[in-house]
């Protein structure tokens, strides 16, 4: 099944821009120094919009800047589009690419990654860098030295090569859900037939034997643990219907988050989307906002207002927090969700609203409801389909995946994280979750940056600690000598072990020159590693 032409950029730009796939970039580029192209039979989507694709080296884009390095690229981008399967090939100047299909009801996309030498890649051999330079100056006679970009040429070692294929399933999957919840939105008439004139053709949509993505996640949120996948699941399904949600997690774990994918991805989709936490105004301003006032309902109504219910009309409510809600605005809002309709302070006639309505709250609403805190019927209401978000130190599975969003998200910080970095990372326990982390990677723009590396001395100091790197004045065995109620040998080993984690750290592990910076010899560092569980 072949790309309909007529669609090409206008829908490529779509997909272009989902969050899924803007993230694969971003962590295709910093990581790997490649480039994520969308490749249709009729070419990249750079060459579609009339310009000219964006290379991921310096060879590449030497290449496109002469005409006949341009229009090989062209026919060889072409050739990928062509195809409906995975594949490993190698352009023109037998530079290495990576292409995974995306199948959408208008056809196949293929996202690829090229431009790139592999050590070990079938159907892709390593690159000899003579000939490609020769290679070069046939294209462009102009150019003086040819080594330099060779030179600088992105290289995939080992199983980077794997990572990279994973990520392009990841967005080509992402583009693949897109396009299926667009079908979803159609009417049946626009639904029955897709394309246009001679190939226009008729589609059943079914996604039984569609394989969820392994990796990072889906609808914008990053997540490949067992907890996640089953939050998709029920993102996916609840997303189709206009039933009420009650999502349920502690702070920080994504709440609004997965609010926001229910609506985009629902029949809502493209109508307003509005979020009120419940525990951020008191009574009688909540009560405003949310159903409005007539003018003169109290002192300042100086203009009438029709409230969130009504600035959401067609649209998504999702009210966050919404066990700190009093019981008086907990009728209030049972009475919307019953009929649709709501009065406005002051107001002597209801108002009626069309809005679905998402909550979230932190709490255990069970015991709320048996102590008579928050109401049965209200309850019942918004439980209609319930989302529980794990916390951070139930999903560490994840760490790694949100640790490259993250720092792929956030200017001036390290791509590397160092294994003494990551292991204190792993044994904190998150009691702030997903916000606490990506606070703490800002955190790190400033302590890190310029370091070729992320190191535990750019950790906050609770994660530090929980690697057991406090290494410092601030260390708890060090505190407590100096008030007396801890022994000088606890706080002295435990500036050892620092030490010498410190060492190993900054020596990539080199036992003799670590040895030699501490003045001592390679056999004392090594009984040294060896009692502190080092070795």
């Amino acid at each position: 099944m072949l790309w309909a032409a007529m669609a090409d950029a206008e829908t490529l730009d779509r997909f272009d821009r989902l969050r899924g796939v803007s993230v694969a970039r971003a962590i295709l580029k910093d990581a790997f120094g490649l480039e994520l192209l969308l490749v249709t039979e009729s070419g990249p989507l750079a060459h579609l919009r009339g310009g000219v694709m964006v290379g991921s080296s310096e060879v590449c884009r030497t290449a496109l800047f002469s005409r006949e390095g341009f229009e090989r690229c062209d026919a060889h981008y072409r050739a990928i589009g062509a195809g409906e399967s995975e594949r490993v090939s190698t352009c023109h100047l037998g530079l290495g690419c990576l292409s995974v299909p995306a199948r959408t009801v208008d056809g196949v996309i293929h996202v690829v990654a090229s431009g790139f030498s592999a050590t070990s890649l079938e159907g892709a051999p390593p690159i000899d860098p003579r000939a490609l330079a020769h290679a070069l100056v046939a294209l462009d006679p102009s150019l003086r030295d040819a080594t330099e970009p060779v030179r600088k040429l992105p290289i995939l070692k080992g199983d980077r090569v794997a990572t990279v294929r994973t990520i392009l399933r990841v967005a080509a999957q992402e583009i693949a859900n897109d396009a299926e919840d667009e079908l979803r939105r159609l009417t049946p008439r626009e639904a029955g037939v897709v394309g246009r004139g001679e190939g226009a053709r008729s589609i059943v949509p079914a996604r039984d034997d569609v394989a969820a993505p392994t990796l990072p996640g889906l609808f914008g949120i990053v997540g490949a643990s067992p907890r996640m996948r089953t939050v998709f699941e029920l993102v996916r399904k609840v997303a189709a219907s206009d039933a009420n949600v009650l999502v349920v997690g502690e702070s920080g774990t994504g709440k609004e988050l997965v609010a926001r994918a229910i609506h985009d991805h629902g029949p809502r989709r493209g109508k307003p989307f509005v979020a009120q936490s419940c525990a951020a105004m008191s009574d009688e301003i909540l009560e405003s906002t949310l159903f409005g006032h007539v003018r003169g309902a109290f002192s300042g109504a100086i203009r009438a207002s029709e409230g969130l219910f009504g600035a959401a009309r067609g649209g998504t409510l999702f009210l966050d927090e919404v066990a700190e809600m009093p019981l008086a605005m907990q009728a209030k809002l049972l009475r919307v969700l019953s009929d649709g309709t709501y009065l406005p302070v002051g107001a002597v006639h209801p108002k009626r609203t069309d809005v679905r309505v998402l909550a979230a709250t932190h709490r255990d609403l069970g015991p709320m409801v048996a102590s008579g805190a928050f109401r049965q019927d209200l309850f019942y209401r918004l439980h209609v389909l319930a989302i529980d978000l794990p916390p951070l130190r139930e999903r560490m599975g994840d760490l790694k995946l949100l640790l490259d969003q993250f720092v792929a998200e956030t200017p001036n910080v390290p791509a590397r994280i160092s294994a003494t970095a990551m292991r204190c990372l792993e044994k904190h326990d998150w009691p702030g979750n997903v916000r606490e982390l990506r606070a703490e990677i800002s955190r790190w723009a400033i302590t890190a940056h310029g370091s070729p590396e992320v190191g535990p001395e750019h950790l906050s100091q609770p994660i530090r600690e929980a690697g057991g790197y406090g290494g410092g004045a601030e260390d708890p065995a060090i505190h407590a000598a100096a008030a007396g109620s801890g022994t000088l040998e606890a706080a002295i080993e435990s500036l050892e072990r620092a030490l010498l984690t410190r060492g190993l750290e900054r020596t990539q592990g080199n036992r003799t020159q670590l040895a030699r910076e501490l003045a001592i010899s390679r056999t004392t560092l090594l009984e040294r590693l060896k009692r502190f569980g080092l070795e």
